[in-house]
């Protein structure tokens, strides 16, 4: 071999060596990790499952008696449960506020079986996990906000009242897994907890007669929620 082709092929080598050195750095360069700092993720998700809900009442009522100018009362408590079939339609928008730590708005559209499309607004706080070198993002969230999630046993004792007002708290709770199986996207599943919270009173009457009552409903909701998730 002449020493013009030995050169040649000693740059061949070097060549490749520097190239498959470079490689790997430069795919650990491009390669990011998501939910640093700074970072934003819009949700659209769908969720499944049931609300068991508990409602308790009580009812008092005040009479005038004629014949010794006195007030008669009497009182009444009750009990009603039931379960409701759950189907929401939820979009957020998340804010990374530190590294895994992510501010998320959260709103809600929920289908219940045999009541009226409900609301929610929330304000979760979600860290997102970091596993190096996986595109996976385990999480959990908590949150709070307000809702006008109400049974029809509530319309009953609130005396028919649908005004849709935001007066149901709500506690919100959650973990799961992000697969980040493209760049900008991932797919959210969820395991979700919702506490619905609700406490009232209404009463009407005259100087003979006055009725009152007193309710209070509280609803566990637990779903399962698949979503898509676009990063930037």
């Amino acid at each position: 071999m002449k020493i013009g082709d030995m050169m040649k092929t000693k740059i061949f080598i070097s060549v490749l060596l520097l190239i498959f050195n470079i490689f790997p750095q430069v795919k650990v360069i491009e390669s990011r990790s998501y939910f640093i700092q700074g970072d934003i993720e819009v949700n659209f998700s769908t969720n499944l499952g049931v609300g068991l809900s508990v409602s308790n009442s009580t009812n008092s009522y005040q009479s005038y008696n004629y014949y010794d100018s006195t007030y008669h009362t009497e009182t009444y408590k009750s009990e009603f449960s039931n379960r409701e079939f759950n189907l929401l339609f939820t979009a957020s928008l998340g804010y990374c506020i530190f590294n895994g730590l992510t501010i998320e708005p959260e709103f809600d559209i929920n289908l219940i079986t045999d009541n009226e499309i409900s609301i929610s607004v929330l304000a979760n706080l979600t860290y997102n996990f970091n596993i190096p070198k996986k595109n996976i993002y385990p999480f959990i969230k908590l949150g709070y906000g307000l809702s006008n999630y109400v049974s029809d046993y509530h319309y009953y004792y609130s005396g028919g009242s649908t005004d849709n007002s935001l007066d149901t708290k709500v506690l919100n709770a959650g973990a799961g897994i992000k697969l980040v199986y493209t760049s900008g996207s991932a797919m959210k599943l969820e395991v979700n907890y919702k506490h619905y919270s609700y406490s009232g009173s209404y009463s009407y009457g005259d100087q003979y007669s006055q009725n009152s009552t007193e309710s209070e409903t509280n609803i566990d909701a637990f779903t399962i929620s698949i979503g898509y998730s676009i990063l930037f």
